[in-house]
């Protein structure tokens, strides 16, 4: 598996966006009509079907520099909304839509997502969710899984952090972020299994690949991954952000802590870590969010998720990438202190069904889901 090398530390940004109709609120398997017009764009090559047609994703470029990601993602998804916005639909951020029943997603007729059908029947449907990925450029394969372990050890933090996913088929899951649990089911999904060289990490995949049910990376829905053809390390927990701005914050956040695992400064211990811990911490990442208590490996112990990332920020300040970054990665500290993606979905959605007559407000297609979508679009490019 040759890895095409990359300059270190350069990054780049996916987010899934939902599509949905204006005047319902509902999610809109118009995935096709959206791309119809973008295939006239010059910078087509930025965005990309999925394997269910209420999804659209838009991909930035490589970047050094946070800012200038900011306003490439943010002019490629306000162009997105145009075109959206001229046919009754719009486009938002979270990790799921509150009526997003897998029963109703439809596929997009393409090779890929016939090929996922055949394999996993129902479950592409299911996992049709919202998510963001971040890229970081890697020197070479060997920096490729010492990023990767790394990165893998701070996933419950990420999903704490970007938690946007608190409702499933119009209920409240009792989850802040409902979307990692997902791929779980997948034989090949959930936490990157610790590596000690890419000697092992082929002979895994080859494992996997002989199978049957996977045929490349693209088929291991790990939460972090190499990605060889990219000349990448690829953090994938993250839900799509209410706010793209936020999204831009964390992808910052993930290259600072590329940098401080490239260059030796945040490491795995040697020490015995509990059993299971990573899936225990994990799935209260995904149940408490901001408000969890998680298990630092770095540091042995278990800990309040806020007081990881303060200390996680703090080695970023003695090791800044730039001010750029920097300053984002203060931000998304100081977000982390207030209201969350998920409490901002469940009091928007309280505040408006309750402000309805209830038997109506439950409604699909209510005047209060649509007020709520509504609500969702107007933040995306806020």
């Amino acid at each position: 598996m040759q890895f095409h090398h990359s300059k270190a530390l350069t990054f780049g940004m996916e987010l899934e966006l939902q599509i949905v109709d204006d005047a319902t609120g509902s999610l809109s398997p118009s995935s096709g009509e959206l791309w119809s017009e973008l295939e006239k764009l010059p910078e087509i090559e930025r965005y990309a079907l999925e394997a269910t047609l209420s999804t659209i994703e838009v991909t930035s470029s490589i970047h050094e520099d946070s800012d200038e990601m900011e306003v490439e993602s943010r002019k490629l998804v306000s162009t997105l909304k145009d075109i959206a916005q001229a046919k009754g639909l719009n486009l938002r951020g979270g990790g799921t839509h509150i009526l997003q029943f897998w029963n109703e997603r439809e596929f997009t007729p393409t090779d890929r997502a016939h090929e996922l059908e055949s394999k996993y029947g129902f479950l592409p449907k299911r996992f049709s969710t919202y998510g963001m990925h971040v890229h970081v450029g890697m020197p070479g394969k060997a920096e490729a899984i010492q990023v990767a372990n790394v990165l893998q050890s701070l996933t419950p933090l990420f999903i704490a952090l970007s938690a946007a996913s608190p409702f499933q088929q119009g209920v409240d899951t009792g989850f802040c972020s409902a979307r990692p649990l997902e791929p779980l089911v997948y034989p090949y999904g959930g936490p990157m299994p610790k590596v000690a060289d890419w000697t092992e990490f082929e002979r895994i995949t080859d494992e996997i690949f002989a199978s049957g049910l996977a045929k490349s990376l693209k088929d291991i829905y790990w939460d972090v991954r190499p990605k060889p053809e990219f000349g990448t390390v690829e953090v994938r927990v993250f839900d799509t952000p209410l706010r793209m701005q936020k999204g831009v914050s964390l992808a910052a956040l993930t290259r600072g802590c590329a940098a401080l695992a490239l260059s030796g400064k945040l490491q795995l211990p040697t020490i015995h870590i509990p059993y299971n811990t990573d899936r225990v911490s994990r799935f209260l990442a995904c149940r408490d969010g901001m408000a969890a208590r998680l298990y630092n490996p770095m540091a042995g112990e278990w800990m309040p998720a806020h007081q990881w990332l303060d200390q996680l920020v703090d080695l970023i300040e003695q090791n800044p990438l730039g001010a750029a970054d920097l300053r984002r990665v203060r931000e998304l500290q100081g977000i982390a202190d207030g209201q969350q993606d998920s409490d901002i979905m469940r009091s928007t959605w309280h505040r408006l069904a309750s402000a309805s007559d209830a038997a109506e407000a439950n409604a699909p297609g209510s005047a209060a889901y649509a007020a709520n979508t509504r609500e969702h679009c107007d933040r995306l490019l806020s």
